[in-house]
């Protein structure tokens, strides 16, 4: 009896372990600072606490990322390629794979939750790859478009336009803040605090 109820708790703790691995929203963030370079975080306007993560992929195209990423954990929302971007929308996280700006061969890869993108994105990032009602129901706002609009008008400073368009967000700090240059430090997701 005791053989069968050992062998049942290492069979239910295996079925645990397997079940966790990969599928929770920290899998993709721990799966991409695993497999790219950490370069650099961007600080949200407001939060000094919330922060994105840039990652760059040498020599790797944006289609190359995507499959990639999308391998290891399928998204909710995935859009096209457009103007040098897609976007992948997790459970909690988005993660924006844009075409180096200083290097066409390479791509940068941001990992922001929800919050970062409510509150710093400009709604126009988005134009071509998500219809804005998608983008109401992920960040849970009504109409997220129309009022993120009105704020970048009263306050363009603190409207984020991505990681390639603007060489970094300019919000409360005025520059990103490097984390790991060019290097070949290895970071984790969002709130990770390394």
């Amino acid at each position: 009896m005791k053989k069968l109820l050992l062998a049942f708790g290492l069979l239910l703790t295996f079925l645990l372990v397997a079940c966790s691995n990969g599928l929770s929203r920290e899998g993709v963030a721990d799966y991409i600072y695993n497999e790219y370079t950490l370069y650099d975080t961007v600080n949200d306007a407001t939060d000094t606490a919330n922060f994105s993560e840039i990652y760059l992929a040498e020599n790797q195209t944006i289609e190359n990322v995507s499959d990639n990423i999308v391998s290891f954990e399928q998204p909710n929302e995935i859009s096209e390629v457009k103007d040098g971007k897609q976007v992948l929308i997790y459970d909690e996280l988005f993660v924006i794979i844009t075409e180096d700006k200083d290097n066409s061969l390479n791509s940068n890869i941001e990992v922001a939750n929800h919050d970062f993108v409510r509150n710093n994105y400009s709604p126009s990032f988005f134009n071509g790859l998500f219809l804005l009602w998608v983008l109401d129901d992920v960040l849970d706002v009504d109409d997220w478009g129309k009022k993120r609009q009105v704020q970048c008008k009263q306050n363009p400073d603190y409207c984020y336009g991505g990681y390639g368009s603007s060489g970094g967000y300019k919000g409360i700090n005025k520059t990103p803040t490097v984390r790991g240059g060019s290097s070949t430090v290895r970071g984790g997701g969002p709130g990770a605090g390394k």
